[in-house]
């Protein structure tokens, strides 16, 4: 035994986080029994035990500063403790215990298995600590993608559910879904029933979820008024949550739990609340295809009008209620209305900035309906992605070639150009020819220069745009309504910005003018069919790709290849 050891005195101490990165290490009473234990074997003088359950990747913990304040009043100068991850877990903490240790506030500090001292080279003592550190790092990055993953695949990651909600603990139910209704879900059903009625007030509905049993597990009281608020302001309940993607930007997604409302019931009760002064969600409206559509009659750009109205249940006038909470006509308050019907729809219609236009509206989802139909028609199947894209690299490859001699060849004609100004300007100094005809001859040579310097530039730019673009609108293609779909409403207005160079309104219809790139993969892809068709039998085809035994240099193929890159406009769906 060693005398340092002998003479100091020691500090136990024991830590266990209840966080997830320590649940595999040793509990507390554990830790403690082993350091008692090696404290008998090795003589060691413990005169007082410190334990918290704490996790130690942020500096505060109050076990930690009682013993620092320990070790710098003298009351001790040695620490007894597992290992050194349960002291610390960040950089704050663990440069104090190394710092005390240099200066000799801490003589020994003794683990299960190692013992640092002050005349010890403290390079291990720093990676142990930065270890300890670097895996809390690691570990909370490694769940906060797990948790973003979980939350992409349409199931909130929260530890604790919306009331009426639980996680499916069961691994071995035969349903799939992690999150299930809870005992309490057909209750909180019937209390957004009541609030449906615009008969109850919240605090009604508070007393009513009490009777009916509806209360917190944790302190067995009932839920608190703005939990109820938060139940009935909660998007959780018509099936939407938000979570944050990966450039942290906050994002709506659709979950595949099952919704206990209809949007319409959830943008109703919305509208009960507003009244009472708080935010109504159906007011911030943000309209997808407002911007790329225009009137065929006046040329003016199309907007979106949101129609809120309710019926008064005294006098059946119909009005808004964004901007007023009574009847225009009888002065009837909407809080008095019992069980009025309310109308939320969006219209798409001309501006009508240069004057009178004749055009009608349309509903926003007779719209979306004939937006994906001009979709559809453009759509392509993935084997037919992938003949045409091989395709058009086999052709890329040969027109490369070719081009690549023409280079050679221009750059030899570059060559020979400057070689012939050069020797014109040997022949003037030596009066083989007159100055006009110096000048003559330069200014053609000159011109020759330009032509070749311009043509190679012009096909070293070309060799590979073409190709880049055409990919970038069969992946469209492929992908458009499916994208279209699940889009929020930025990506539904590029993809409209991407169909058509001129998106139009007339009659209540939708005409798009297909952009040349994707006209031209249409017109190939239905010739690329019917050539197809033509070569090999119908079980034959359901055996393999349609496309495999089509020719690469098919002229269909080279017809569609003309993409006009240069008057196309960018893609910008990805």
């Amino acid at each position: 035994m060693d005398m340092d050891k002998k003479n100091t005195k020691y500090i136990l101490y024991a830590r266990k986080s209840t966080e997830s990165e320590d649940r595999q290490a040793s509990s507390i009473e554990d830790q403690v029994m082993e350091m008692k234990r090696t404290a008998v074997r090795l003589g060691i003088k413990i005169v007082k035990t410190i334990t918290e359950s704490k996790s130690a990747k942020k500096p505060g913990r109050k076990g930690f500063g009682e013993m620092i304040e320990y070790l710098h009043a003298g009351k001790a100068d040695g620490i007894l403790c597992w290992k050194l991850n349960r002291l610390a877990r960040n950089p704050v903490d663990g440069g104090q215990i190394s710092w005390m240790l240099q200066q000799g506030h801490i003589q020994h500090i003794q683990t299960y298995s190692s013992d640092y001292k002050p005349t010890d080279n403290v390079l291990m003592m720093q990676v142990e600590f930065g270890m300890a550190n670097q895996y809390v790092n690691d570990l909370s990055i490694d769940v906060q993608r797990g948790m973003r993953a979980k939350a992409m695949r349409g199931w909130c990651p929260v530890a604790h559910l919306s009331v009426g909600y639980i996680h499916n603990s069961n691994k071995h139910a035969s349903i799939n879904n992690e999150i299930i209704p809870s005992d309490s879900f057909d209750v909180v059903r019937h209390l957004w029933d009541l609030m449906l009625t615009g008969e109850y007030s919240v605090s009604d509905i508070m007393r009513e979820g009490y009777t009916k049993g509806l209360i917190n597990k944790k302190t067995n009281k009932g839920y608190s008024r703005n939990t109820y608020y938060s139940i009935f302001t909660n998007e959780f309940y018509i099936g939407y949550f938000y979570w944050k993607d990966e450039a942290g930007k906050r994002i709506r997604i659709h979950g595949k739990h099952t919704p206990m409302i209809t949007e319409e019931e959830f943008n109703r009760v919305q509208i009960l609340l507003g009244k009472k002064g708080r935010p109504t969600r159906v007011n911030k409206c943000d309209f997808p295809y407002r911007g790329p559509i225009y009137c065929s009659e006046c040329n003016c750009a199309i907007t979106a009008e949101h129609k809120l109205q309710i019926i008064c249940t005294e006098c059946k006038n119909k009005f808004s209620i964004k901007t007023r909470k009574d009847c225009p006509l009888c002065k009837t308050d909407t809080s008095k209305m019992k069980n009025p019907s309310i109308i939320d729809k969006t219209y798409y219609r001309c501006t009508k900035r240069r004057g009178k236009c004749s055009q009608m509206s349309v509903k926003d989802t007779e719209l979306k309906e004939q937006i994906e139909n001009e979709l559809s028609k453009i759509k392509i199947p993935h084997d037919f992605y992938g003949w045409a894209v091989d395709a058009l690299k086999e052709l890329n490859s040969k027109q490369s070639n070719t081009k690549q001699s023409r280079h050679t060849e221009l750059k030899k004609k570059e060559t020979e150009t400057l070689q012939r100004i050069d020797n014109l300007v040997l022949m003037r100094a030596n009066n083989e020819i007159t100055a006009e005809q110096m000048t003559k001859a330069r200014n053609q040579a000159d011109e020759e220069l330009i032509n070749i310097r311009k043509e190679t530039k012009n096909l070293h730019g070309d060799v590979i745009d073409w190709l880049d673009i055409a990919n970038k609108y069969l992946r469209f293609a492929e992908f458009a309504v499916v994208e279209f779909d699940k889009a929020d409403n930025d990506k539904k207005r590029a993809i409209l910005n991407t169909l058509g160079s001129n998106l139009v309104l007339k009659d209540q219809k939708l005409i798009v003018d297909l952009i040349k790139p994707l006209s031209n993969i249409n017109k190939l892809y239905v010739k690329a069919t019917e050539q197809v068709d033509m070569l090999e039998p119908k079980t034959a085809l359901a055996k393999q790709g349609r496309f495999d035994s089509l020719d690469p240099k098919s002229p269909a193929l080279c017809a569609g290849r003309d993409l006009n890159p240069r008057r196309a406009k960018p893609v910008r769906f990805t």
